[in-house]
Order: C-alpha cells, then structure tokens, then sequence
C-alpha cells in the first residue's frame, strides 16, 4: 500500500478521533451544568429539620440518598465532644491539617454527625469542653469510602483520626447508630470561643474545563482537515515543478 495512503488513513482516524474527543467533552460539559443547577437549586429549598430527617431514614436511600446531598439543614443539638474524631490530611488556605468529626444529639434522639471545621496539626490534640446546646445550619453530604488505590481505615479497634469522612467506619467506632449523611457546617450559635474548628469554604460548584476542551479538540481536528490537503497539494506542486525544470535541459548540454 502506497505511503501516501497509509498517511491519508491515519490522519482521517485522527480526526474522527478528535471530534469524537470533542463532543464528548461537550456532553459532560452539559452533564456538569445539569447538576450544578439541581445542587444549587438544592441549597434554595426551604431547609431540612430534625422530623425531615427523621422522615428521611423510612426512606430507601439507596435510590433516593444522591437527590439529598448538599439540602439545606438548620438543627439544634448538643454536641458529643467526647466522640469527636478528625479526618487527616486536609488542608485550609494551604495549610495542612485535620477536619473535626463530631456527633451531635438531637432532641428526638437522632446523631447525626457534624463535619465542624478545620484545625492545624498543631491542634492535633484539640479537645473542646463546651456543652452547650448549639444551633447549627449546614448542607448534607454523603458519606465517603476509599476508592481504587485509596487505603482504607482498618476495621478494627478505635481509630484516633479516619482518612475520609466514612460514617460506616465511624459508626462501629460510636458503638451507637448515626444519621447516614453527615452535615457539613456552614453557620454555628454560639460560635467557637476560640476561633477553632475554622469552618471550611463552602461547595464550589463549577462546569470545569469541558467546554475549552471540546473546542481544542475541534481545533486540532480541523487544523487536520484543512492542513493535511494543503500539504499534499504543496507536495503535488513541488513535484510537477520538479519534472518541468528536468524537461527543460537540452540534452545536447548533457
């Protein structure tokens, strides 16, 4: 097979290649609009309160779980700061450090676990006394689990910090039943007399770089289609102008 074919096949697979490549990309970047609308539009909805919650365990969270997550939530509770655990390696304003895990008991006996903040390493040993009863506002969030090379948490014996926020984990450490969605905090009253946990940024919700990706790919599939016949009528050219210029030698010279 000629080689000028074989370059032919391979650059029209390659653009084929790209633009599938680029409206792949715009597929998700409409796939991460749609559910940055429905999460933001979440956080709009009147918030839940104890009874919701209460509710919402009847409920098959298997199949309803992921339409709850990042819903408003205003509850009132006391805090279980002896149960508190932290979750290593997160950082703050780049800054290494721990989240605070702690439980907090609601008036209808329901715990459910509140992602407080963020402390320093220095803070590894922070322990906060305060029993008040605390108002709280936040957003649920679904409980975590080590993915492919993740490592996880052993199961077995206590734990003094867990590597993701695992409820499940968490749970057999408690010894008691917890609410299966944690609340990440956005507001508290009272607030922290020592300015720590810091409360971490709240959810960004952002397309990505989906969009600037399809339309590179389009980019490159098009400087392909357009280039490729330039270069070989270039070639052609330079050929034929090649074969009149040896022509054109009187033989008599040669």
């Amino acid at each position: 097979m000629p080689k000028r074919i074989l370059t032919t096949v391979f650059v029209a697979s390659a653009v084929v290649i790209m633009m599938t490549l680029g409206f792949w990309q715009l597929d998700r970047h409409a796939q991460k609009s749609d559910i940055n609308e429905k999460i933001s539009g979440r956080q709009t909805e009147k918030s839940l309160g104890e009874i919701e919650l209460q509710k919402l365990l009847t409920e098959n969270l298997a199949t309803v779980g992921e339409a709850y997550e990042y819903r408003r939530v205003t509850l009132s509770g006391t805090y279980q700061q002896d149960d508190s655990i932290l979750v290593r390696n997160r950082t703050f304003n780049g800054i290494p450090g721990f989240w605070l895990l702690t439980p907090m008991k609601l008036d209808n006996g329901l715990f459910v676990v509140i992602n407080r903040g963020w402390l320093p390493i220095s803070a590894e040993g922070y322990v906060d006394s305060e029993i008040a009863i605390f108002n709280i506002t936040g957003v649920l969030r679904e409980t975590e689990t080590a993915k492919g090379l993740q490592k996880a948490d052993t199961g077995q014996g206590p734990l003094e910090s867990l590597g993701r926020v695992d409820l499940d984990r968490y749970s057999v450490q408690l010894g008691y039943e917890i609410f299966p969605f944690y609340i990440q905090l956005f507001d508290q009253s009272p607030i922290q007399k020592d300015g720590f946990p810091q409360v971490i940024d709240r959810p960004q919700f952002s397309e990505g770089q989906h969009l600037n990706y399809a339309v590179q790919w389009f980019i490159f599939a098009t400087i392909a289609t357009v280039g490729y016949p330039l270069v070989l009528w270039r070639y052609s050219k330079g050929r034929n102008t090649k074969k009149r210029r040896e022509s054109d030698i009187p033989i008599d010279y040669l």
